[in-house]
């Protein structure tokens, strides 16, 4: 049996939260092969708007919170490093981390997606092996509507975050060197502000950013927004203390927005857009921070299968949208059923994410690939010889994210 351990000098409900807010997310994407109204890279046959209802008690924060905790941690692991060459090899080694299966997730995991798609459109009728062979030709007149991406087809579908996140951390990495000039020293006061007061500028910055911005571009900035004050306020005792204070405040507001936006959607107010639009901000923002003071309530402690957990994170993420449409894309044509095919393909989703990453992980080298830290010792040449081969890999994709 584990033994919880209560503790107060860690945030150790920020690792569970982790865990959590990624565990939603794959139940988010089952959802929505399942939404009536929702676009989705493929969509079953016994679809329903009902399921929206579900799905928006997480639509509106569910990537703002992972921001957010991807903010907290860059900061945690920033604060190590010291000096030029230190940051050098920081950047080094978390690009790898990240790039290294993001490239993997571009060429072996969303083309399964592409290709489910693409059959469901009726856009192909072919193998997959087939298909597979004319997905390694960027060039190939197959793809011609299907051009965005990192390169021609080669889109990241779920793994934008990914992406993201690496762009981010570069913006973050050269904040952290000059953030101690008087020109940036405000920004730093704002894990200090008031809860309410931040509330009131995290809305106002995503109204911005709604009114100013269009497509893609709206979702990286409130990305970003939401990174960067997990960045700010991590260390700030303030910001942690202020959601215990205000733990019911956001509890009670948070459940009552998301009534409200659940008759919104039901028609049952008929009210301007601007009200709508600024009512479901408050919402999104008030669902980050009520889930953080939740987590800080009730799972601050540490079990022995917690780190576990973490490590699991990746992989599931990297693998879970290909699995769940590859899974509902073979049930279809079976017919098995509304409640039957949302079954099988939850439970089948978790399975095969389990068993792949259990197989991936049992073989060292190829740990990386799935964004897992290898566990055995090698000599610095091995050590070399692996950093070689990484970066020749992950450069040209650096590059296209970068120009």
């Amino acid at each position: 049996m584990n033994k919880q351990l209560h503790v107060t000098n860690r945030h150790y409900f920020l690792d569970w939260l982790r865990v959590i807010a990624f565990a939603v997310l794959i139940f988010y994407h089952i959802g929505m092969l399942y939404s009536e109204n929702w676009g989705f890279h493929f969509k079953s046959t016994y679809i329903s708007h009902y399921v929206e209802y579900f799905l928006l008690v997480f639509a509106p924060w569910r990537m703002l919170l992972i921001w957010f905790i991807s903010g907290v941690a860059l900061r945690f692991m920033l604060d190590k490093v010291r000096g030029v060459k230190s940051n050098f090899f920081f950047i080094l080694n978390r690009s790898i981390f990240i790039l290294l299966p993001l490239l993997v997730g571009l060429w072996l995991i969303v083309p399964f997606q592409l290709y489910a798609e693409m059959s469901q459109q009726s856009v192909i009728d072919i193998s997959y092996w087939q298909f597979n062979s004319a997905f390694l030709d960027i060039n190939n007149e197959m793809f011609a509507s299907y051009q965005s991406g990192v390169w021609p087809h080669v889109d990241v579908n779920h793994l934008w975050y990914l992406r993201s996140l690496w762009q981010f951390m570069l913006i973050i990495i050269l904040f952290s060197l000059f953030m101690k000039l008087p020109f940036f020293m405000p920004l730093l006061k704002l894990g200090k502000v008031s809860l309410p007061l931040l509330v009131s500028l995290l809305v106002i910055a995503m109204l911005l950013t709604h009114n100013y911005l269009e497509g893609d571009a709206v979702r990286e900035a409130n990305g970003f927004i939401f990174l960067f004050i997990g960045y700010l306020s991590a260390k700030h005792d303030y910001f942690w203390a202020s959601l215990k204070r205000y733990f019911w405040v956001l509890c009670v507001s948070f459940t009552l927005l998301f009534i409200y936006i659940v008759m919104a959607c039901q028609n049952v107010f008929d009210l301007p857009g601007y009200v709508f639009t600024t009512l479901y901000n408050i919402q999104r923002v008030l669902g980050v921070l009520t889930m953080l003071a939740l987590a800080q309530h009730f799972l601050n402690f540490k079990t022995n299968y917690l780190k576990t957990f973490n490590s699991w994170v990746f992989p599931f993420y990297l693998l879970h949208q290909s699995v769940l449409i590859i899974l509902c894309f073979v049930l279809q044509p079976l017919e098995v059923g509304s409640f039957i095919e949302p079954l099988l393909v939850v439970i089948g989703t978790w399975c095969i994410c389990a068993v792949i990453t259990l197989i991936v992980t049992r073989i060292d080298i190829l740990r990386p690939l799935i964004g897992v830290k290898t566990q055995n010792s090698y000599s610095k040449p091995y050590k070399l010889l692996g950093y070689t081969v990484s970066l020749i890999l992950v450069c040209p994709l650096a590059f296209k994210l970068v120009f």
